[in-house]
């Protein structure tokens, strides 16, 4: 369709611009991403209005052909009346209102296909963002990835075995502080368990208490 058309060629435009003038990747994907939900938006609009214009046409055909059914009804009342002539001028409406309701179906057949394509134009934008939104969190986390690594390869070059000489130092000062906190875990035990036996019994006694409450309110 013309207007899907023209949202592609904007959106390629767009695009190109980005990649010739990228600085920073994740940036540039973000607006590409920008750029894709401003397009679908504009193709939401366009099938909306193709949607609404499909059923005032379907409405007007319906009508025109119920007109004419009724003034086909009227003109064999009038003839069963012995009035000729209201038939005939009855029958002059239906054919009028057949003739109405010819063209409004031709133009509501052409609706309902353009709104059809348009509703399947849609989707495959849906989707296509969809795949773009996934495609941007890949390489987001790839670019993350990259430059962690390159900050890596930078840094631990600087690294000397000073530097990991004094490991052995630090692993025994941890080693004396988990010993620490091991024993005041141990001699603290009974005390902690008590508490949490004492926060346990408040709970249920809460428990109850709401229980026995909402009890009274409904049989009161």
């Amino acid at each position: 369709m013309a207007i899907f058309k023209r949202l592609t060629d904007i959106l390629r435009a767009n695009l190109n611009a980005l990649l010739e003038r990228a600085e920073d990747p994740e940036k540039t994907l973000k607006l590409i991403i920008s750029d894709m939900e401003e397009a679908l938006r504009k193709a939401t609009v366009a099938t909306a209005q193709a949607v609404a214009n499909e059923r005032r046409l379907k409405a007007k055909y319906e009508q025109a052909y119920t007109l004419a059914q009724e003034w086909m009804r009227k003109a064999e009342e009038a003839l069963k009346s012995g009035r000729e002539d209201l038939a005939i001028k009855a029958l002059e409406k239906k054919n009028e209102y057949e003739s109405l309701a010819t063209r409004y179906k031709v133009a509501y057949d052409e609706a309902h296909r353009t709104a059809e394509e348009l509703k399947d134009q849609l989707d495959k934008l849906k989707a296509k963002l969809e795949e773009a939104r996934t495609r941007y969190i890949t390489l987001t986390s790839r670019h993350k990835a990259a430059k962690v690594q390159k900050e890596f390869a930078k840094y631990t070059g600087s690294f000397g075995e000073d530097v990991f000489g004094r490991f052995g130092e630090m692993e025994e000062r941890i080693r004396m502080e988990e010993e620490e906190a091991k024993a005041l875990v141990e001699l603290s035990g009974d005390s902690l368990q008590e508490e949490y036996e004492e926060l346990e019994k408040n709970r249920r006694i809460k428990e109850d208490l709401a229980k026995l409450k909402a009890k009274l309110k409904r049989e009161g």
